[in-house]
């Protein structure tokens, strides 16, 4: 019993060593040492048994090192044995020591991770004593995009216009409510020039003499009640001149009996035309008015409001015209830059999220799932159709495009976020030819590939199935996990990912969809986007 277990454990560490041996990676460079925007050569090599998918990383920058040119890829057979050779030129215009990170290789399905390589880029002295120095040329507009800034700036010149109409707005609704302390300095002129307006008015010559008279005792009693304090409005005629007359004498104020006579026929006058329908003729409806304007200058004569009372009544005439003025000046101008602010904050978050920097995190899956959706076809005709609940951005590599497997006409490829979001769209357009041999497990092994190159995962497994859709659509259906480190806050996460792969003619688009392990929703929304997957036919 003890020697048959022996022999187990024996074949399966040789057949353990044999495997490893078959698959191994080996990485080199030409040099460790370059000056700043020199290339090196870096070279990835694989073995592997003879027939095995390799897939080595398509991308435009390794690391902190871009690659300036990938080379194809040379094999070398050697009976049951393969060993795949990729190059690469890499420069870097940073001086300092640089690491080549480990890079994905993947060999049948498996992931492999080559070994990383410390370069040094050594600064190269500028001589700007020797050398001409120019002019720096403007920037050159020739064949430049239209900027959508313009939107922002439009934006910014709305908040400014709704700020001057709330300006105006407000003015005018001061000045519609106006008190008479804030149009009269004084009792006096107040009761001047409401006299003369009453008089242009003419009211008589309508044949009725009752509202001109009664303006004119309002006015009159008006006069009377501001300047010395007694309530006229609600008194009688007698009780008026009554009370004027102790006043005057309390006040030890010099005043003309003829203008307290005046004063009470004038408001006897009144009353008998309010009252007894009186209808006086347009002479003594002129000599009326003469006596009231003759009544009130000598009033305001014999008994001026005081400096002190003037100047307090000028003071808070003053003080509320200021406190005006702020209302509708403070007003509109919060508003405003309200707006420039939120259109100023919504600025740099477009802009941080077309650079993909993530300081703002809004793609809640939660809240993609509960907006109004966006249907698009995508790639060439027939193009791929699917309901997304954001538009996915066309983003191609150049290097997308030069490593393509033989076979493949063109590779588009469509995105919405990246793999540090809570979710991430990757939309693959493939197009064949007819030397396209590929199996899907091979196309299902570079995808991948493609889809993870450019960050560090580990553990990564995956299973495939047969996919078929409410449209009718078939093809493969794989989904698995991986860990991610993710770079924006240095913290291990499980990635979930699930992908479509369709088998339309010549199309053989892909639809793969990445999210945290944890998300509850991200299923139901992956599950409502790969059941929205068809191809339309063309309209003759």
């Amino acid at each position: 019993m003890k020697s048959n277990f022996l022999h187990i454990a024996i074949i399966f560490l040789v057949a353990t060593f044999s495997t490893l041996a078959q698959n191994r990676i080996e990485t080199q460079v030409d040099t460790t040492a370059i000056k700043i925007g020199d290339t090196f050569l870096y070279t990835i090599k694989a073995h592997s048994n003879t027939g095995s998918l390799i897939t080595f990383p398509a991308t435009e920058q390794i690391g902190n090192f871009d690659v300036v040119e990938s080379f194809p890829i040379d094999t070398i057979k050697n009976d049951n044995t393969q060993e795949l050779i990729k190059k690469y030129h890499l420069t870097q215009f940073d001086a300092g020591d640089f690491s080549i990170p480990a890079v994905p290789v993947i060999v049948d399905a498996k992931l492999f991770h080559t070994d990383s390589i410390q370069i040094h880029v050594q600064d190269v002295a500028v001589d700007t004593l020797k050398q001409p120095l120019y002019e720096i040329k403007s920037i050159s507009k020739e064949g430049a995009s239209f900027s959508t800034d313009w939107y922002y700036l439009l934006f910014i010149f709305i908040a400014v216009l709704a700020g001057i109409g709330i300006y105006i707005y407000i003015r005018r609704q001061q000045e519609k409510n106006l008190t008479e302390d804030d149009k009269y300095k004084t009792p006096y002129e107040k009761a001047v020039k409401k006299l003369k307006k009453l008089e242009e008015k003419k009211n008589w010559n309508r044949g009725d003499a009752k509202p001109y008279y009664s303006d004119m005792s309002i006015i009159t009693r008006g006069f009377i009640e501001d300047t010395f304090g007694i309530s006229a409005k609600e008194l009688t005629t007698f009780e008026i001149i009554t009370i004027l007359k102790a006043t005057l004498n309390d006040k030890k104020v010099k005043l003309d009996p003829v203008v307290i006579k005046e004063l009470k026929r004038v408001l006897e006058s009144a009353d008998l035309v309010k009252f007894a329908k009186s209808q006086p003729t347009e002479g003594e409806i002129t000599a009326d008015t003469s006596k009231i304007q003759n009544v009130i200058d000598s009033i305001n004569t014999a008994y001026p409001i005081s400096a002190a009372t003037q100047t307090e009544l000028i003071r808070r005439r003053e003080e509320n015209k200021k406190k005006k003025k702020r209302i509708r000046i403070w007003i509109p101008t919060a508003i405003t830059a309200f707006l420039v602010v939120v259109t100023g904050i919504v600025y740099i978050i477009n802009t941080s999220a077309k650079e993909d920097y993530h300081w703002f995190t809004f793609n809640n899956t939660k809240k993609l799932m509960n907006k109004e959706w966006i249907t698009s076809t995508y790639g060439t005709a027939p193009g791929l159709t699917i309901s997304t609940p954001e538009v996915l951005i066309r983003k191609n590599e150049p290097l997308l495009q030069e490593g393509k497997p033989d076979g493949i006409s063109s590779l588009n490829q469509f995105k919405y976020g990246v793999l540090e979001d809570p979710i991430h769209i990757v939309l693959n357009n493939v197009v064949t030819t007819k030397e396209y041999k590929y199996t899907d497990k091979e196309l299902i092994t570079y995808s991948i590939s493609l889809l993870t190159q450019n960050n560090k995962i580990e553990n990564l497994e995956y299973k495939d199935e047969r996919f078929e859709n409410a449209n009718g659509i078939l093809g493969t259906l794989v989904y698995g996990e991986f860990a991610f480190k993710n770079p924006t806050n240095q913290v291990e996460e499980k990635v979930m990912f699930e992908g479509v792969l369709t088998d339309n003619g010549a199309n053989k688009d892909q639809v793969w969809i990445f999210y945290l392990a944890e998300d509850e929703i991200a299923p139901k929304l992956v599950e409502r986007m790969f059941d929205s997957i068809q191809y339309k036919k063309e309209e003759k």
